[in-house]
């Protein structure tokens, strides 16, 4: 997928936008309890996912694998779902789905390792103006 990068790039401004907005919450609410699920919003969600879409952009034959669009996937579905599982913990309630979440988000970090491993380095598709190969 050609514009993979850009997509964790806007997905990472997105958890950007939820974990300021969680973060006042809290502040405005007192409910300083829910600081655990807040930092794994914002490291896991918006720093890894700017840090992943910056690493397909230096390195463009990653992006064109066929791995990398279900690698990116299962990478915020279990960010979704470990940060969803965290704010259940910092509620008192169970850490059922904080542990499928984490992982979820372990696959798919190790997904993108398998990208660096094996395509950081493939040679790169150029494509025309019109989207068919020059």
């Amino acid at each position: 997928m050609r514009k993979l990068d850009d997509a964790y790039i806007g997905c990472g401004l997105l958890w950007l936008a939820f974990g300021m907005a969680f973060g006042i919450w809290m502040g405005v609410a007192m409910q300083l309890n829910f600081s655990n699920s807040h930092a794994h919003a914002n490291l896991l969600g918006f720093v890894s996912s700017i840090l992943f879409g910056l690493i397909l952009r230096a390195y463009p034959s990653m992006r064109e694998s066929r791995l990398a669009l279900p690698q990116f996937v299962v990478y915020q579905l279990g960010a979704v779902l470990l940060v969803i599982g965290k704010m259940q913990i910092d509620a008192g309630g169970e850490p059922t789905l904080a542990k499928i979440g984490a992982l979820i988000i372990l696959l798919g970090a190790l997904g993108m390792l398998c990208l660096f491993a094996l395509r950081r380095n493939a040679p790169v598709r150029l494509e025309g103006r019109a989207g068919r190969p020059a």
